[in-house]
């Protein structure tokens, strides 16, 4: 399984010759004179140019990651004692909803104009490839027409999902669907289109992808199929398509997103099943997983963008500072401490539970120790821990002391800062230094706010298992984009918004029955427990369920709550943030673009 694994990520590398699309020039670049004619000499050849934009997109989303964590209540990205992340206050913009300004536009350094150009690239490499497969005959190169049509499938479905990131980012948005630079460069093409436009274009085009593409084939898991596009996962994105259609479009489409939640659950693409534990989606063996619908292939021999230790990551930052000795990662390097979860308590000693705004109303969002809290014998709010045998217990760095720290450095067995400080991670961001076992300040930052973040300030989510770095199993998790949970979910909010509730509740409890070790009554929804389910619970278990796995913003904005307070971000004036700025680059390079209101624009002749 591992050897097929590597050869999986080994088909997503870079290959010559593959265009890009910027954000506003929709051209293509053809390098080294590596062209259609020269280029496709073998199958190998063409499986390898249908899959290279698969790699890009993945690499992305690091970036989808910041948009939709760092802008909401759960996920927060410190300022620490040693200056780390400061980045001229990027991130307090992010915190505090204040990204207005549109001169940025770095994509390697993770603005928030850069979404934009990210997925345009995605898609202008997809476009080359649907491009060069027209000029092609499949059998000059022994592959059959159904697999000919898989492969436009493939490229299909993966440019609509870039254009859910953009109707999702942008609501109006260029429309191309090919590289020639006579037809992208067309005022037609050049003028963006409505978000109802952009909706209808997605929708045709996933169903589309349901004729096109495979159904999943045997019983467990997805296999040597995971890192491709299967009729579900089409499935899939229409289902997120018409959950958010009513805050997207203004057009509510909950009962065709139920419609299409049940043909996934019925089996009808394919045999998918919940995880008997939580933890299994997400594990080093999760093409194995009958849950999962979609993920990118991932492999430490291969590609890891999810959970390297680079500044393009998801997961290979959000651990404590000195975590690689507990965890037996050392030759990997430290770790960055970048992403926490947001406090749940002030820094008064004794401390308190962030109960009240300033204006004295209760805080509902944010607190996310106390969303697990919540349910007793909750088996995900555990510490993480490396059992034997590959496996692993809790999704968390709980409070205290992290074990195994260099002995040279720190005689006590625990890890310290770059400072020097001993490390006692709290649920509380403030200049603890020394004092943080007790709860005294030592520091001058005695506020709770984002600037005054310390190496004891935060706690940590372990979504994926980070292995010891010898044995083989390190990073060999594949990064998953759409899961069977997903769509239970998605399945109950509709469900919950035409009044069902009780038919809600069940399908939540099939899901949250594996994350308790007691799901008796106390825990359970009614009817089939004591818990009330509502419109505010529904979007605490949302959070719960799908804590860090870079959906958090959209969520908030589906529930018209995005603009709320919450821990160091005040109410937003208006609704203008839900969407983000485009650049002043872009605006000057495509004088039909028009930037998203609320935000400065650029001065037009």
């Amino acid at each position: 399984m591992r050897t097929a694994k590597l050869m999986k990520s080994l088909s997503l590398v870079a290959v010559l010759g593959l265009g890009t699309v910027g954000c506003t020039d929709l051209t293509e670049t053809v390098y080294d004179q590596v062209t259609t004619n020269n280029y496709y000499n073998s199958r190998s050849d063409v499986i390898h140019a249908v899959f290279r934009p698969f790699e890009h997109v993945y690499y992305c989303m690091w970036q989808v990651h910041e948009h939709e964590e760092l802008t909401g209540d759960q996920i927060m990205c410190l300022q620490r004692d040693n200056g780390d992340w400061v980045d001229n206050n990027k991130w307090v913009k992010y915190q505090r909803h204040q990204y207005d300004d549109i001169t940025l536009n770095e994509p390697d350094k993770g603005e928030w104009t850069t979404e934009w150009t990210q997925m345009y690239q995605g898609i202008g490499q997809a476009n080359l490839v649907l491009d060069d497969l027209k000029t092609l005959n499949c059998d000059d190169f022994n592959i059959s027409q159904e697999e000919w049509d898989s492969f436009n499938g493939q490229l299909r479905a993966l440019r609509a999902f870039c254009y859910l990131r953009l109707i999702n980012c942008y609501r109006d948005c260029i429309i191309t669907t090919t590289a020639d630079a006579a037809v992208n460069n067309t005022p037609e093409v050049m003028t963006p289109k409505t978000a109802e436009e952009v909706f209808k274009y997605i929708e045709d085009e996933l169903n589309a992808c349901l004729k096109s593409l495979p159904t999943k084939t045997g019983i467990s898991g997805n296999g040597l199929q995971q890192g491709q596009f299967t009729k579900a996962a089409a499935a899939a994105m229409l289902v997120r398509l018409y959950l958010n259609a009513e805050k997207w479009i203004g057009t509510p489409m909950y009962t065709e997103c139920s419609q299409m939640c049940d043909r996934i659950i019925d089996g009808e693409f394919g045999t998918y099943e919940l995880a008997k534990t939580w933890y299994e989606p997400f594990d080093w063996d999760n093409d194995m997983s009958n849950e999962v619908i979609f993920a990118f292939c991932s492999s430490f021999a291969g590609s890891h963008h999810f959970m390297a230790n680079t500044r393009q990551t998801v997961y290979g930052r959000g651990l404590p500072h000195n975590s690689h000795y507990y965890l037996d990662i050392v030759s990997d390097g430290a770790r960055n401490a970048r992403y926490a979860i947001s406090p749940s308590y002030n820094n008064d000693n004794p401390r308190q539970l962030f109960t009240e705004t300033p204006e004295g109303k209760e805080w509902k969002l944010g607190m996310v120790s106390q969303k697990f809290l919540k349910y007793p014998g909750d088996r995900r709010w555990k510490q993480y821990k490396n059992l034997s045998n590959n496996t692993r217990e809790g999704m968390f760095f709980l409070e205290g002391y992290i074990p195994d720290g260099p002995p040279d450095e720190n005689p006590t067995g625990y890890v310290s800062s770059p400072n020097g400080y001993t490390i006692y991670l709290r649920d509380q961001v403030g200049h603890f230094l020394t004092g943080a076992p007790t709860g005294v300040i030592m520091g001058s930052g005695r506020e709770s706010k984002r600037e005054n973040g310390d190496f004891n300030s935060g706690l940590y989510v372990v979504k994926y298992p980070f292995y010891p770095y010898d044995g083989g199993y390190y990073m060999e998790s594949d990064f998953v984009q759409f899961r069977l949970a997903e769509i239970y979910y998605s399945k109950a909010e509709c469900l919950l918004r035409a009044g069902q509730t009780d038919e809600a509740a069940k399908l939540l409890n099939d899901v949250r029955e594996r994350n308790y070790e007691n799901f008796n009554a106390d825990i359970a929804y009614s009817p089939e427990g004591n818990v009330k389910l509502d419109m505010e619970e529904m979007l605490d278990e949302w959070g719960r369920e799908f804590l860090f796995e870079s959906r958090r913003r959209t969520d908030l904005i589906r529930f018209d709550r995005f603009q709320e307070e919450w821990w160091d971000k005040p109410k937003d004036t208006d609704n203008h943030y839900e969407l983000f700025p485009l650049s002043q680059y872009q605006l000057e390079q495509n004088k039909y673009l028009k930037q998203r209101p609320g935000y400065p624009d650029i001065t037009r002749e």
